[in-house]
């Protein structure tokens, strides 16, 4: 059957959008190289000087400081700035980044900032005021076909919409970078009434920077990265100046007071442009999907970052401490921790609760896995939902007394000499559909601090769980119990319920529990 022309036109439309832009063209640009010379070159060059390895390492665990550092690296750029992110809210810390970003490149610093098309909360008006200036570059990363009503391609594209960019990058002149768990919104950075995520960044410098630059430019000119006017209708020519007064005010109004505060008082970037900043210098690797993920079969792991971590796995460990905030480590990950316990492995893992995550499906998909890691002698820790992750050494300055704490970071330590920080959580999802970006530190020193730091803290902000006799009327089972381990003895906070979850998170997990969604969690 063949349609009249009118009526494809206007299927074409509706199901796929339409732009009155031409096509642009996307022209390649890289990271650049020429940056010995600007305020962060020569200072990381002096301190680098005095160390044998080649880059160095901070961990940013407090949400405030690992903001603030962000603007104070943006302040400090003289020649570039490139920018990635899987989720860009839009609240007041996303319109203060972006506010500092616009400040960089009117004094003639390269903005180029890549987002993936699931997670900027519609912004692409915001967006194409952005790019009206000569220094700002905006790409969105597999862009959904329809503008007008996005979800419609989960119906039509769904294997290639449900596959998402989740990389978090952050550089400064090719010479300082951040990468991590955090995104660009409120609840990252402790500025949310309702939810706070416990997270951690690592700011790196020396060679890990053009690293992590190198991998910026594979996804900046990757097929599925697009110009944001080849999405979008053009904006007026008075947009960004529009846009420029609305940021400024943005800029000093109350929810920035505080950020705005910590920026004059926190020394950080300071000492880092004077070669005056103490860092933990070590070696490193720094692994990260190639962006044909995306476009590749599940079951071709060419370029993923999973086998060099599956390799780490899969190797016997004295100890190991896991934290994910999604963990669902399937049959094969259930056996490998059993057998490195039977080696005499101590295993630590911490995730979230029911009452903590803030996606109760993924639960559902962790929580059959529960009794096989105990049983296999693993310590299995759940995040309270009024707890806050802190770092040993950071100050806890939170701005909001947040009513409830999710665990967001992804992190894990090896027998005290091997740190991951990254962007990948431990499931099906991190794993086999989007794509991620890790570092991983060889440092003893390192990793001890940060391990010791870990189990300091953790009694206080989790729940340990563990597994007890229950005599019914059909007989014994066994059941979950959560316990309180701040207090000497430990005190049972729950028997075999969910503990501080509602009945309809309950109720949630229970039934997607039922759902054949694993391998998409």
């Amino acid at each position: 059957m063949r349609y009249p022309p009118a009526l494809l036109l206007l299927l074409s439309t509706t199901l796929f959008g339409c732009s009155s832009q031409a096509r642009v063209v996307s022209q390649p640009s890289f990271a650049l190289s020429d940056t010995q010379g600007t305020r962060l070159g020569e200072g990381i060059a002096k301190e680098a000087l005095r160390h044998q390895a080649a880059s160095g390492f901070h961990l940013l665990g407090n949400g405030l400081d690992a903001f603030v550092t962000r603007l104070l690296l943006i302040e400090a750029a003289d020649q570039s700035l490139d920018v990635q992110y899987y989720l860009y809210h839009d609240d007041a810390t996303a319109k203060l980044f972006t506010y500092y970003l616009l400040r960089a490149a009117d004094r003639g610093v390269r903005v180029r900032m890549l987002l993936d098309d699931f997670g900027h909360d519609g912004q692409e008006k915001l967006f194409s005021a952005l790019i009206q200036h000569p220094k700002i570059s905006i790409r969105l990363f597999n862009p959904f076909s329809n503008r007008a009503m996005p979800y419609i391609d989960f119906l039509l594209r769904f294997s290639r919409v449900n596959r998402r960019m989740h990389n978090k990058s952050f550089i400064a002149d090719n010479q300082a970078a951040i990468i991590g768990g955090r995104n660009i919104g409120n609840t990252y950075f402790a500025a949310d009434e309702y939810i706070n995520f416990s997270d951690l960044d690592v700011l790196g410098v020396g060679s890990f920077a053009p690293e992590v630059s190198t991998a910026f430019d594979r996804y900046w000119n990757h097929k599925l990265s697009i110009p944001i006017q080849q999405l979008e209708p053009s904006v007026h020519s008075s947009a960004l100046s529009v846009v420029r007064t609305q940021l400024e005010a943005i800029s000093k109004s109350e929810n920035s007071r505080a950020y705005l505060a910590r920026l004059k008082s926190l020394q950080l970037v300071e000492d880092l442009k004077h070669g005056e900043l103490e860092l933990h210098w070590a070696e490193f690797s720094l692994i990260f999907d190639d962006p044909d993920k995306i476009l590749n079969s599940t079951d071709d792991d060419t370029g993923h970052i999973a086998p060099a971590l599956i390799a780490l796995l899969d190797r016997v460990h004295t100890e190991a401490l896991i934290v994910s905030p999604y963990f669902i480590p399937e049959k094969d990950g259930v056996e490998n921790f059993a057998n490195w316990v039977e080696s005499g492995a101590k295993i630590t893992i911490l995730t979230n609760s029911l009452a903590a995550n803030d996606v109760p499906l993924v639960h559902s998909g962790y929580a059959s896995y529960r009794k096989p890691l105990i049983k296999a002698g693993v310590k299995l820790w759940e995040l309270q939902p009024t707890a806050k992750i802190k770092i040993k050494g950071q100050h806890n300055r939170s701005l909001s007394s947040s009513s409830k704490a999710s665990l967001h970071a992804k992190t894990m330590i090896f027998d005290r000499d091997t740190l991951f920080v990254g962007s990948m959580n431990m499931d099906p999802r991190s794993i086999n559909l989007n794509t991620e970006i890790g570092l991983l530190i060889y440092s003893e020193k390192l990793a001890d601090y940060a391990s010791e730091a870990f189990l300091e803290e953790l009694p206080a902000h989790a729940w340990r769980l563990d597994m007890a006799v229950k005599n019914g009327i059909w007989g014994q089972s066994e059941q979950l119990i959560w316990l309180d381990e701040s207090t000497a003895p430990a005190t049972i906070i729950s028997h075999g319920s969910e503990p501080e979850a509602g009945r309809w998170s309950r109720f949630k997990a229970w039934f997607f529990g039922y759902l054949p969604l694993e391998s998409m969690l």
